[in-house]
């Protein structure tokens, strides 16, 4: 009796064993095997994007390489045949759009497949405050008409959005700085209840377009100069009301307008901290000014505007023993101090946003003594200002003083930096207005446009002003004609 009970026993025990040992590989066949990792991005330059790519792996890669083409299977012969090696993690140059498929494989046959698309062009339309209602909107209704823009943007072909988020000294999303903007809550410094930034960026990735904050640095009024029909929050106002005489000159007056003043560095700090915040509290792609900086200041321009600064900036150059710009050399640093402030902010925040501005198409004026005093030669030739220039090139190639061919050809010439883009601005509303009767005449001229934008081989992409205009019954033959060039 006594043997038998051990001998049972000891069957269990040899049992038990036999199950363990039988179950330990088969846990081991079923633990989960981790994937290598794939982040890739893109920029092109002159018609040349280059992949930048990282691969993480908890093991040891044994191979990475990329092909040509949307490619979803894991042991596809075209990887074996055409894929190209790569290093673990750097960078590749391709010169066509399209998607291209990264693969990397580690030594314990984990494989993870990730593709891109590249687009060769940039391909924007401006959303301006123009597009929205002065009146306000509900949270619906406001997601409602961003969704059905961001659609038809897609559908058009385009693969970003520039929207303006403050056109007068305001903000189309919650500041620590300016108030509430009246083309989203109907009156300025009234909180609409919802964040239209935050929709808008999100709304625009959710289609895989890219979201580019459109800013006025300088404009707080047009048409106005009333500071009480300002929000009582409005920076402008405060500085003008708060019976404090040494920011009083922080605005300034003039033509029936309301201006930040360029020369006050105050006011730098101002509008950097607002660039600063979006970058810190939105997915942005970009920040974007356009073409508002000094107002044309006429004959006068040495005596009037910012000339009391300038007036101080001189004796203090006297008491030092230092050079003293001409006043027009004088306000164009101040623009630059501008500009290359918030493009190191900027940098420092994130690298991966981009800031650019478009300026006016017309070279000659830019570079009179009397208004904008925007520094285009230089932002084109030297590093640590912008990431791209997008000059409003807005004239027929029948035009008797910009061409648009040859001051396209002249805006291309000033781009010594070569990491500098260029864009070119479109003008769909000049189609659908009597500016130029040519755009009338000539239902071709906005492809035309592209068509030459594309022969240069230097143009990386294009802007398009404005939304609404793309809807203009008077334009549509003309629009038609566009989007077929620029998906072709």
């Amino acid at each position: 009796m006594f043997k038998r009970k051990w001998k049972f026993i000891l069957a269990w025990m040899l049992l038990f064993v036999f199950a363990i040992n039988q179950a330990v590989p088969a846990m081991a066949a079923t633990e989960e095997v981790t994937e290598p990792t794939i982040k890739a991005t893109y920029r092109v330059l002159n018609q040349k994007a280059t992949v930048t790519y990282e691969v993480n792996s908890e093991v040891k890669l044994k191979s990475v390489t990329y092909l040509q083409g949307l490619v979803t299977l894991e042991n596809s012969i075209r990887w074996s045949v055409s894929g190209k090696k790569l290093s673990e993690s750097g960078s590749f140059d391709v010169k066509k759009s399209g998607y291209y498929t990264l693969r990397a494989e580690d030594v314990n046959g984990g494989v993870t497949l990730q593709n891109i698309y590249v687009d060769m062009e940039f391909k924007a339309v401006w959303i301006s405050y123009l597009e929205f209602k002065s009146t306000g909107y509900t949270k619906d209704e406001f997601e409602a008409q961003i969704d059905e823009m961001f659609d038809n943007v897609v559908d058009m072909g385009m693969n970003a959005v520039i929207v303006h988020v403050r056109p007068f000294g305001d903000a189309m999303y919650d500041s620590s700085y300016f108030p509430w903007s009246k083309y989203i809550s109907g009156t300025q410094g009234k909180d609409p209840g919802f964040d239209p930034l935050e929709y808008m960026v999100e709304a625009a990735h959710d289609r895989g377009l890219q979201f580019h904050a459109w800013l006025n640095p300088y404009r707080v009024t047009t048409k106005n100069t009333d500071v009480k029909t300002l929000a009582a929050n409005n920076p402008a106002r405060k500085w003008l009301t708060d019976k404090k005489t040494a920011n009083d000159r922080n605005v300034l007056s003039f033509d029936g307008n309301l201006y930040y003043n360029p020369a006050v560095t105050e006011v730098r700090t101002l509008i950097r901290n607002g660039v600063l915040e979006i970058v810190q509290n939105y997915d942005v792609d970009g920040i974007h000014f356009d073409d508002y900086f000094y107002p044309t200041l006429g004959s006068n321009y040495e005596k009037i505007f910012d000339a009391p600064e300038y007036k101080t900036y001189v004796a203090s150059c006297k008491a030092h023993g230092e050079k003293i710009l001409p006043i027009d050399e004088w306000r164009r640093q101040n623009v630059n101090l501008l500009v290359k402030g918030i493009y190191s902010e900027i940098k420092n925040e994130n690298p991966d946003v981009v800031f650019g501005i478009s300026p006016g198409g017309f070279l000659d004026t830019l570079r009179m003594k009397d208004r904008y005093y925007v520094d285009v030669d230089r932002w084109l030739s030297e590093p640590g200002y912008v990431d791209y220039i997008c000059p409003q090139l807005y004239w027929s190639f029948e035009h008797k003083q910009y061409p648009f061919d040859g001051i396209l050809n002249r805006w291309l010439e000033l781009r010594k930096n070569t990491d500098v883009n260029v864009y070119v601005g479109i003008p769909v509303y000049k189609s659908a207005s009597n500016d130029e009767p040519d755009f009338k005449k000539n239902a071709n001229i906005l492809a035309d446009m592209i068509k030459t934008c594309r022969d240069t081989k230097l143009v990386d992409g294009y802007m398009f002003f404005r939304y609404d205009n793309f809807y203009s019954n008077t334009a549509q033959k003309a629009v038609n004609n566009l989007l077929k060039v620029l998906n072709k």
